[in-house]
């Protein structure tokens, strides 16, 4: 699982922290009575924010005749595509991140219903979830079902770990006095941010439970604290950052797909029919075409990520709160 540098991973795990976080907070404030509601509002909410731009691109890439969407519409059309692309290890596949998506909602679908089981014993709740985050990483760290291995990278039970890592942080926050003095502490933050970094470029599997305390961390830390470093606090007040973080699930969706057509289509057609013999100390570049693709792939995405979010998601988000609306309770920490 994972890969020396753990960037990607990273960012998906901690994605996965933020969804179970909030999707816990938003259904542990539910006034009396209307969980049932609030549950279908989650839901509705979810689907406006999802499904669209995600079902666009099937059809668009279905279109386009892309063999692993045709070969694998079902799954991916039922959100178990996690499964299917770790059984036939398709991982390179220009939809491989899809999966992601398909964790989620499997978690969504499940998980409210826990809750309105058990939330009204906090203990055994928080047990629950405990035992959730345990079996996941312990899954990840010694294969405690071997016949599940080979869903270990994509499979719900064990990014369930992050998810209930993020719905451990939520129950904290809602139901306990949150250490104030370690949330605070400037030597706390840089200590977190060091084992990010650690964990980011070992190997041992232990990295993917240290990236999970760190995550729900900031996710509590973001939530309800100020962060000690001027610069984070700037980066994450930023306009430009926060515009960024609006459209990200577009640049997210898109990224791959736009990649893959623009290098198999335009870029290395181009890039292949280069003398790079004649071009002197520029000959090392034939080695190098991110130095090119990177900033091309990124800077296209993001302008479709722009329009997408401007022309499609914009006016279908604003029926959020026209159709689906919370009643909260007045739950405090």
């Amino acid at each position: 699982m994972g890969e020396p540098i753990s960037a990607g991973y990273y960012g998906v795990d901690l994605f996965f922290v933020i969804s179970g976080f909030l999707i816990t907070s938003i259904l542990l404030k539910t006034e009396k009575g209307r969980f049932k509601n609030n549950y279908f509002n989650f839901l509705g909410r979810r689907t406006l924010r999802i499904f669209p731009i995600y079902y666009l691109s099937l059809i668009i890439l279905w279109i386009l005749n892309l063999d692993t969407v045709r070969e694998n519409i079902f799954s991916l059309l039922t959100y178990t595509w996690n499964y299917t692309l770790a059984k036939h290890q398709l991982s390179d596949s220009p939809v491989i991140h899809y999966w992601s998506l398909s964790v989620e909602e499997q978690f969504y679908l499940f998980w409210p219903l826990v809750i309105l089981f058990v939330r009204k014993n906090r203990f055994l709740l928080t047990t629950l979830v405990c035992l959730i985050v345990i079996t996941g990483y312990a899954q990840i760290l010694f294969n405690i079902f071997p016949s599940l291995s080979l869903y270990n990278q994509f499979g719900l039970l064990t990014r369930m770990s992050s998810l209930g890592m993020g719905a451990l942080g939520a129950i904290a926050s809602l139901n306990w006095t949150l250490p104030t003095k370690v949330f605070k502490s400037k030597h706390v933050e840089c200590a977190v941010l060091f084992l990010l970094f650690v964990s980011l470029i070992i190997v041992h599997p232990i990295k993917f439970v240290i990236m999970g305390v760190c995550s729900i961390f900031f996710v509590i830390k973001s939530a309800y604290f100020p962060f000690s470093t001027k610069c984070f606090n700037s980066f994450l007040l930023n306009k430009r950052i926060i515009y960024i973080g609006t459209i990200s699930y577009g640049i997210y969706l898109y990224h791959i797909p736009i990649a893959y057509y623009i290098d198999r289509y335009l870029f290395d057609p181009i890039w292949n029919q280069i003398d790079f013999a004649s071009l002197g100390f520029f000959r090392k570049l034939e080695f190098h075409p991110w130095v090119f693709k990177f900033p091309i792939n990124t800077s296209v995405t993001i302008v479709f990520a722009i329009m997408s979010y401007k022309y499609l998601e914009k006016p279908i988000l604003s029926l959020k709160s026209r159709w689906f609306t919370y009643k909260e309770s007045n739950l405090q920490r």
